[in-house]
């Protein structure tokens, strides 16, 4: 860091104690610090009053700041279908974790300016949040050749939340993404409502959480798929978590194209798919395979069409923010299909719609 500190800001308790004097490097962080504080207490609100343990607090609202931060409340220890506002605010500020993810600056910011802004955020988050200071996990999200994302490894931090009363495992720090994407609960909750009696299947399943929702949900049976054997084995876990074990959950590792046509070939069939794939992949255990969403989603729906039961319904997602279905191959399997992608943003993300589309095709 070589800029020198500008000033100290004096920042309000989150709670209504004594100020916090909190130096910084930019001089434009007064504004951050008053955007965070606003967003913090009216989510934090929000969020108790829905029962909602992770949300997103800040996505890049002011230009200068481009991060996105998340809480997460730990929940261990409390009952299954704990409610939040019956927690005091001393527990919460105690056990709420924040994530930060730093999108990469474009090259006509002067690299200096963008970390002193970083560190920034990373001095002036607890504060505004009112949680712990070491209650702070951050990752640079940098791009990477073909779309990918990266960020370097870390040792774990692992702990128990709860999603619409449901157990899950999340991990602050090993890995770039929690292991809960929080602009899919709404889309969670729709597959739960979806798979009453239905046998489903879950592809690029990553922790499953969208299978939890699913058995959650009354579903008869459900096969969850991923190319990962971690993410499968954490899967599990929170199935686990939710007493959903036994014969009728299966767990499947396997590329999911490969497994498609196996599982065509075998005849299997499902009532109910949820398909959220990577927007790209270039993944050793692939070979020499690639997986490119724009590219690759006709004809992964295509074999997706080959085991889904008549009457079925396949809920297709991805974050790529210039996607464009391909309606003229999908008609030609025999899908019909509509654009639900409005209905699946949560309000924590309402300020960026553009975070995923979702279809439902049938």
């Amino acid at each position: 860091m070589t800029e020198s500190l500008l000033h100290t800001l004096r920042v309000p308790d989150a709670f209504g104690g004594a100020d916090h004097c909190v130096q910084v490097h930019d001089a434009g962080s007064e504004q951050f610090a008053a955007r965070l504080r606003k967003m913090a207490r009216e989510r934090r609100k929000w969020a108790r009053k829905g029962n909602i343990a992770c949300y997103r607090i800040y996505d890049g609202d002011l230009p200068d700041f481009a991060c996105a931060i998340d809480a997460y409340v730990r929940l261990d220890g409390q009952p299954a279908h704990a409610q939040l506002s019956a927690l005091d605010m001393e527990y919460l500020s105690a056990n709420t974790f924040l994530h930060i993810a730093e999108y990469q600056a474009p090259g006509s910011i002067d690299p200096a300016k963008a970390q002193a802004r970083f560190a920034d955020v990373l001095a002036l988050a607890p504060v505004c949040a009112g949680v712990p200071e070491d209650h702070v996990f951050a990752k640079v999200r940098r791009k990477e050749k073909g779309g990918s994302q990266y960020a370097e490894n870390r040792k774990p931090f692992v702990f128990r939340t709860q999603e619409d009363g449901l157990w899950f495992e999340v991990d602050m720090n090993g890995y770039l993404d929690t292991g809960l994407f929080l602009d899919h609960r709404v889309t969670r909750q729709l597959v739960g409502r979806l798979s009453v009696g239905k046998r489903v299947l879950n592809l690029f399943s990553y922790t499953g959480s969208a299978t939890v929702h699913a058995a959650a949900g009354g579903a008869a049976a459900t096969v969850t798929v991923d190319l990962s054997q971690t993410y499968l084995d954490w899967a599990r876990r929170n199935m686990a978590y939710n007493g959903f074990v036994g014969a009728n959950h299966a767990f499947q590792r396997g590329d999911t194209m490969a497994w498609l046509a196996r599982a065509a070939e075998a005849g299997l069939q499902f009532d109910l798919m949820f398909v959220d794939p990577p927007t790209f992949s270039n993944s050793k255990a692939m070979g020499k395979v690639t997986w490119d969403v724009q590219r690759d989603h006709a004809e992964l729906l295509r074999r997706c069409r080959a085991v889904l039961a008549p009457g079925g319904m396949v809920v297709f997602s991805c974050n790529l923010r210039s996607f464009k279905l391909d309606g003229e191959a999908l008609s030609s399997c025999g899908y019909t299909w509509k654009d639900i992608t409005p209905s699946t943003i949560p309000h924590d993300f309402e300020r960026n719609p553009k975070i995923h589309c979702c279809f439902a095709l049938q």
